[in-house]
């Protein structure tokens, strides 16, 4: 399962799962996603502790990628 984040047009009420309905914040796809999902976050500013997000994303063994990021 893909999960989209994007801070600036996600909603946290929306299913999180395609670029037009992303969910607003990293902390509510931790909840979601399970092991085997890939989470992708578009650029933008979010006010969680982003790295402690991905980094408890990843030891639960989701992949994590930023849109648009090389």
């Amino acid at each position: 399962m893909e999960w989209y984040v994007d801070s600036r047009s996600g909603d946290d009420a929306n299913d999180g799962r395609g670029p037009k309905t992303p969910f607003k914040s990293v902390q509510h796809v931790v909840h979601v996603a399970k092991a085997g999902d890939t989470v992708l976050i578009a650029p933008a500013t979010y006010d969680q502790n982003l790295p402690k997000q991905i980094s408890a994303l990843r030891a639960a063994n989701i992949a994590v990628a930023v849109l648009g990021g090389h």
